[in-house]
């Protein structure tokens, strides 16, 4: 049996982790699959400022503006939690590029969602960005390549079988989409322009002292999450369930 509310679904701990206090020394990502969430559409409506909304409304099918809606909303819950204030407190807003920003703190969130499914990631250690896509996109990942690799990066993954060439570009992928999150510019600077190695740092932007590295989250075999943050920093991850009726929060 479903409670009755989006807020009082909106679990407090999920994996063993904590989502109601702010990390201070990391990122914590609390990723959904948005099915799951679908019985309070409504909610989700009402949870979402005015700009949210108008952002859900241009979507042109209907699932795709519940979809839309209910990744705004659990974002603003996950922040909820995390800053200890009411949704509708929650100084949320975005720039010129659609970046989400709050206002007057020192606290970075990022915000991704795909076919169903959700990302969220919100931090005190400087720039977080995050991005998840389900793993059948691996598929149609070939026919892009030269969009996605630089230099060495595709004659490296071009030597793959298919299987295993297509699942590469959907890491590199999601790990970029993730890093150019976190540097604030999203898709306006093309993937094949820079390399992303696995497991060193990156500069956010040419010149800066700002760093990031980029890890792909262990979150099963539907999805393939990626998580950007500063070097120094940790993460941890947990899939979001609602919670049903008699269930401990």
């Amino acid at each position: 049996m479903t409670v009755t509310s989006l807020t009082a679904a909106f679990p407090r701990v999920a994996g063993g982790l904590s989502f109601d206090r702010l990390p201070r020394q990391g990122v914590v990502v609390a990723v959904f699959a948005l099915e799951d969430w679908r019985g309070w559409v409504g909610d989700a409506f009402d949870i979402i400022d005015t700009r949210e909304r108008e952002r859900v409304q241009r979507q042109r099918q209907e699932r795709h503006r519940d979809s839309l809606a209910l990744a705004y909303a659990l974002h603003r819950l996950v922040l909820a939690q995390a800053l200890g204030m009411s949704p509708e407190r929650v100084p949320l807003t975005r720039d010129a590029r659609g970046r989400p920003l709050l206002v007057g703190m020192a606290v970075d969130t990022s915000l991704s969602h795909a076919e169903g499914y959700a990302a969220v990631a919100v931090g005190m250690c400087g720039p977080v960005g995050v991005d998840i896509e389900p793993s059948h996109r691996a598929g149609g990942m070939p026919d892009i390549a030269e969009r996605i690799c630089h230099g060495d990066e595709y004659r490296r993954i071009a030597g793959y079988d298919d299987a295993a060439q297509g699942a590469a570009l959907l890491d590199l992928w999601v790990r970029k989409e993730a890093f150019l999150k976190a540097a604030g510019v999203g898709l306006e600077r093309e993937m094949d322009t820079f390399a992303l190695p696995e497991g060193r740092s990156h500069a956010l932007h040419a010149g800066d002292a700002a760093r990031s590295i980029v890890d792909l989250l262990d979150l099963g075999p539907a999805v393939v999450c990626a998580v950007a943050r500063a070097p120094d920093s940790a993460c941890a991850a947990a899939w979001l369930h609602p919670v049903r009726v008699g269930e401990p929060q």
